[in-house]
């Protein structure tokens, strides 16, 4: 019989491993259907890779590159596995986890081929080696062995319940190790309460955040992409219509270095600012977060730089879009409905092509100052029929000292209204400030109401911010805060003492 080469598809493998090394999901689903036989002997170094997986695997310990350099360290074969380089070639090649199942199949579909032909190999040399004793029992022998071996074969599209038990079982392993007291599952947001309702940014969900004009959505959403960027250390994208990436960065630094925005803009900086600022300059340029300050960017072109900008950055965790209203279609209808429809549709497709969370933000029509308490409702989204309906996940802000420079006070007919219970927070934050210096003083500090109205895979629910104005920063209220915020809320504070607004 003539010599011939088993097959093999050394690149699928890579794809694979890449992915596993850059996606939780994809590591889970590897784990679940691969074996270690399921790499060639072609490029002995996957094997080893996959094997330090595998074994991280067991010990319920996360996958990324990190620990699989550490992993292979331990075994000692990181040399046979080609090193931090090789994982680094492995990164470069990954593929998106909506394809992982087409890849995993190759590589699959190979191993049993390889299974199938060495099997023959096998049978034939038992003939050579053993003779034929009884026809029957030998060919008997070799199809049950054939047969077992053409069972691990894939079948079309379909995937047994038991693999996908397995895999949602590796997930749960995974997601479990990944985790923490603040149980997230997703990108992180950076905010205690707020990661309780939404458990982090999830893959492949479009989530809105929608409020009044000067409320602070740009500054939020700032916050999140600079809190995503921190926490997980993987790339974010910022696509900003409105502001230019100058001006973001201002923002961010005087959030970063805790230093007066308008200090910033102006130039009046002390030695201490500048040094403050020396400091947060260091920390953001080590950040992979990537701004796009085109104007009236076209919908196409968000498309294709978030394309890229994946294609170059496969970590990419999170796309913010400031905001939905500004971004323009190539070819317009006559309805401005259908428009932001279809701008919707879009972003909503982005997000579960690049599998990645997408926010855009959003304004809330005028309309929301009719409504009891001045609260906004869903229905309050500008152009809302689509916006809302795509939305995986919507946030609304309120803040009620917004209501207050504009001249508006509305009340609830029916006990405490929304704008009552963070007026009441709003003049306890005050309290504390001019408690502390003797004097009545605007410290600058704003309560803010965060409303998740719509959570499609979640829970809803009313989170409470502290919105530092002069250093463009959202934070957590501390436990002092939140305890009295709550009993306000149920009518047993008292409107106006003093509270600990931050940490």
């Amino acid at each position: 019989m003539a010599k011939f080469s088993l097959p093999s598809n050394v690149d699928a493998e890579r794809s694979v491993l890449g992915a596993m090394l850059l996606d939780g999901n994809a590591a889970a689903t590897g784990l679940a259907v691969l074996s270690e036989e399921s790499f060639s002997d072609v490029e002995p170094r996957n094997r080893c890779v996959f094997r330090a997986m595998f074994e991280l695997g067991k010990k319920k310990t996360p996958i990324d590159t990190t620990t699989v350099l550490s992993e292979l360290q331990s075994l000692k074969i990181e040399k046979d596995a080609g090193g931090v380089d090789y994982l680094f070639n492995l990164v470069q090649s990954n593929i998106s986890y909506d394809n992982i199942d087409h890849y995993i199949k190759i590589v699959k579909d190979a191993a049993v081929l390889r299974d199938y032909l060495t099997g023959l190999q096998q049978i034939q040399n038992d003939y050579v080696e053993g003779g034929l004793s009884d026809v029957g029992d030998f060919i008997a022998t070799a199809q049950q062995e054939l047969t077992n071996i053409a069972n691990n074969r894939s079948v079309g599209d379909f995937r047994s319940a038991s693999d996908i038990a397995k895999i949602v079982g590796k997930q749960i392993d995974l997601e479990s190790a990944n985790g923490n007291n603040r149980k997230i599952t997703g990108v992180d947001t950076g905010y205690r309460r707020l990661n309780q309702i939404t458990h982090g940014w999830q893959k492949d969900d479009f989530v809105i955040i929608a409020a009044r004009p000067s409320v602070g959505k740009t500054a939020f959403a700032l916050n999140l992409a600079y809190n995503a960027c921190r926490y997980t250390k993987k790339s974010v994208a910022f696509f900003s219509l409105e502001m230019s990436a100058a001006q973001l960065m201002k923002r961010l630094l005087a959030s970063v270095a805790w230093v007066n925005g308008e200090n910033i803009q102006t130039g009046a900086l002390s030695p201490k600012d500048k040094l403050k600022i020396s400091e947060a300059l260091g920390e953001i340029s080590q950040m992979k977060l990537f701004f796009d300050d085109t104007p009236n960017a076209k919908l196409g072109d968000i498309v294709a730089r978030s394309r890229k900008l994946k294609s170059a950055n496969p970590d990419l965790c999170l796309i913010v879009i400031d905001y939905l209203s500004l971004i323009e279609l190539e070819n317009k209808t006559n309805s401005r409905t259908e428009d932001v429809s279809q701008v919707s549709r879009s972003i909503k497709e982005l997000a579960r092509t690049l599998h990645v969370p997408v926010i855009a933000l959003s304004q809330l029509n005028r309309n929301v100052e009719q409504n009891e308490g001045n609260k906004p409702k869903l229905s309050n989204l500008r152009e809302s029929g689509s916006i809302e309906q795509d939305a995986d996940m919507v946030l609304l802000m309120y803040r009620n000292d917004y209501y207050d420079s504009i001249g508006l006070k509305k009340e609830s007919e029916k006990g405490m209204s929304h704008s009552q219970f963070t007026r009441d927070l709003q003049n306890s934050v005050k309290a504390q400030q001019s408690s502390e210096s003797g004097e009545k003083k605007d410290n600058g500090v704003s309560v803010v109401e965060i409303s998740v109205a719509k959570n499609r895979n979640g829970k809803i629910g009313e989170v409470t911010l502290m919105f530092s104005k002069d250093y463009v920063k959202f934070d957590d209220p501390t436990p002092e805060f939140e305890a009295q915020a709550s009993s306000i809320k149920n009518g047993f504070g008292r409107p106006g003492a003093p509270l600990s607004p931050g940490e």
